[in-house]
């Protein structure tokens, strides 16, 4: 037995008027389709506390509406031993329907929030809230992730900043 998959089911669909395709398709609806989280394998988070602390961190985006989208812009909220790190991210990019891909974010972290950071980083409790906004040929939308735990975080240069602290 041959399966289908919903994005190929909706190419044949794809006739219908925008005004049915609304109804069938709400913002929220829309939103639901549209799964994001951190990567799953190898370094999906990276916090390196050197000189010039610096973080990284890879999600991946599954798109499983039957609508090309794009990420219009988004802001990301990083909780890492107690200290919280804001980015917005404004790079626009488009992802078939269907298609699952990778996107990253990178930024530097202040010396203070570093500091705290190797001082807790052993006492560990991450996570990543996430407000994402979509452009859609039917209508835009927008995704939000509150509280995505259990993020496992690498660490670089810890001790090195901890000796720096104690010296200090």
């Amino acid at each position: 037995m041959d399966y289908l998959s919903i994005t190929e089911i909706w190419k044949y669909l794809k006739w219908l008027p925008k005004f049915i395709l609304r109804r069938l398709f709400s913002k929220q609806r829309l939103a639901d389709l549209v799964l994001i989280d951190v990567q799953a394998r190898h370094e999906s988070v990276r916090v390196d506390l050197g000189e010039v602390s610096t973080y990284t961190i890879w999600f991946q985006i599954i798109n499983m509406t039957p609508f090309e989208i794009e990420l219009d812009r988004a802001e990301f909220d990083f909780m890492c031993a107690g200290a919280k790190i804001t980015k917005q991210y404004i790079k626009k990019e488009r992802f078939k329907a269907g298609q699952v891909a990778s996107f990253f974010i990178e930024g530097e972290i202040s010396s203070p929030k570093a500091d705290q950071i190797a001082r807790l980083h052993d006492q560990n409790r991450s996570s990543i809230s996430l407000h994402c906004e979509f452009n859609c040929g039917l209508h835009d939308f927008s995704k939000t992730r509150n509280n995505l735990d259990g993020v496992n975080v690498h660490f670089l240069n810890v001790q090195d900043r901890r000796q720096r602290l104690e010296h200090a």
